[in-house]
């Protein structure tokens, strides 16, 4: 009898479904499927391919609040969510269908044009793009379908197949959409799901011959050792990593519209987001203002039952990520720092962390490391120096967002932060589908949007003719 592993609904702590516990002959053979299936994803016509990932889209639609539903129940997240998650997937694999044609646009370069190397005027050359192969997909726990669809639709509509190798907590709806790009006319080992061991199987994507990309979201630590193994076989990879976002509030910020985006940013789904926004600068001439709203704004989430439409704030994903919470509190309190709100009652069952606000020396652990929850430390600064500063004392640079009235001061100060994006008056919960996505330093190798992911999952070829 195959072994088995629980998926627990992070709202009561109870068992919610079980995956196959592969072994590595199971994960073996699931590669060799997908690789014996890419002669017939290839012979599919580009139009057609594209065709079939709007048949996809149209498929999830159908299954709209099935899939929001089972979504909420397997990672937390509140419903009012979860449906615009799914309605987010389809548009993705819509987004691959649409950019195809333009992928795939090659050049026709006339060599006569160029002297060297001699008889140029006889020669022509085509520049094209080709399927890189299999890839291998790891998705994270806290966007599980869109995360899998910037790597599913873009991988299929180049040609390529996907070993999908979702995270621990969250494979139930990943599945059932892998199901769902069959049942719409991609062939048999265009997708297929691994389950297991998440060290075994990544082990395995490293150094199987036949696996020729990897692309990954998740921790920086665990993302840049995979990566590191993979280059040295030859791989390509896509590593779209850790974050530790700051928001920077100068004193003549729309103090409403700041807060509002600080209260999405870092409590929306418990904080459990590479971009949510993980620190607060402000100046001090509005400080006291802005906590004092801040304080008030969070006070109002209802915090409870994510299938409840009212729901603001879910569960964390495990119990561990609870106590994980509670460890970064109190080092901040160790620190000399000290709770500016914390939320007074969240539900006995489940895996919940009240929101929590602090101001704590640049010294503690929630300054310094990602914090994966609902827990917002805040800072008052004297200058915009200071404020960048501070912003860029980071070893992340994935997003940041600065709010202020000026915008030829705000552009100064984003071109002085190091990060892939930076929002000017918005939250850093944003992600556009087609924009590259991606960061600086340990937050990423390389950019993830559909057009650039397509780029990525294919081989530039240059042919040339001598006429």
């Amino acid at each position: 009898m195959q072994r088995q592993i629980p998926v627990y609904e992070p709202a009561t702590g109870e068992v919610l479904a079980y995956v196959p516990d592969m072994s590595i002959n199971e994960v073996r053979d699931a590669i060799d499927k997908a690789y014996d299936a890419l002669p017939r994803l290839q012979s599919i016509p580009a139009y057609e391919r594209a065709r079939l990932l709007m048949r996809v889209a149209q498929l999830i639609r159908g299954r709209r609040e099935e899939l929001a539903r089972l979504l909420t129940r397997e990672i937390g997240r509140p419903i009012k969510s979860t449906r615009l998650i799914i309605e987010r997937t389809a548009r993705i694999y819509e987004l691959a269908a649409q950019e195809l044609p333009h992928v795939l646009t090659g050049e026709f370069v006339p060599l006569e044009a160029y002297d060297y190397p001699p008889g140029n005027e006889r020669r022509i050359a085509i520049v094209r793009r080709e399927p890189i192969g299999v890839v291998g997909a790891i998705t994270p726990f806290n966007f599980p379908p869109d995360s899998m669809a910037h790597k599913v639709a873009p991988a299929l509509a180049m040609g390529n197949t996907v070993i999908l190798k979702p995270s621990r907590y969250s494979p139930l709806t990943e599945g059932e959409i892998a199901k769902l790009i069959i049942e719409a006319g991609f062939p048999e080992g265009s997708i297929v799901v691994v389950t297991g061991d998440s060290s075994m199987i990544g082990d395995e994507f490293v150094n199987n011959p036949k696996i020729s990309l990897i692309t990954f979201t998740g921790s920086s630590k665990v993302g840049l050792e995979l990566a590191s193994r993979a280059i040295l076989n030859g791989k390509r990879v896509i590593m779209e990593l850790g974050g530790s976002d700051a928001m920077i509030i100068l004193e003549d910020a729309d103090l409403n519209r700041a807060v509002q985006a600080a209260t999405v940013g870092r409590f929306d789904y418990a904080g459990q987001f590479c971009n949510a926004t993980k620190r607060v600068i402000v100046r001090e001439e509005v400080y006291d203002e802005f906590v004092r709203r801040l304080t008030e704004s969070v006070a109002r989430l209802k915090i409870g039952d994510p299938l409840s439409e009212d729901t603001d704030v879910g569960p964390l994903i495990s119990r561990d990520a609870v106590e994980t919470m509670e460890s970064f509190v109190n080092d901040a309190l160790s620190r000399g720092g000290k709770i500016i709100y914390r939320a007074g009652k969240v539900p006995d069952r489940g895996f919940y962390y009240p929101p929590t606000i602090l101001e704590t020396p640049y010294d503690a652990r929630v300054w310094v490391e990602e914090v994966f929850g609902p827990v917002l430390p805040v800072a008052k600064v004297k200058s915009d120096d200071e404020a960048v500063e501070v912003a860029n004392r980071t070893e992340y640079g994935l997003d940041a967002s600065i709010f202020t009235r000026d915008f030829s001061r705000a552009y100064r100060l984003a071109s002085r932060i190091k990060a892939g994006t930076v929002f000017i008056n918005d939250t850093t919960r944003l992600r556009f589908d087609n924009l590259p996505f991606g960061g600086f330093k340990k937050s990423g190798i390389g950019r993830e949007s559909v057009k650039d992911t397509m780029m990525e999952m294919s081989e530039v070829k240059v042919i040339t003719y001598t006429l």
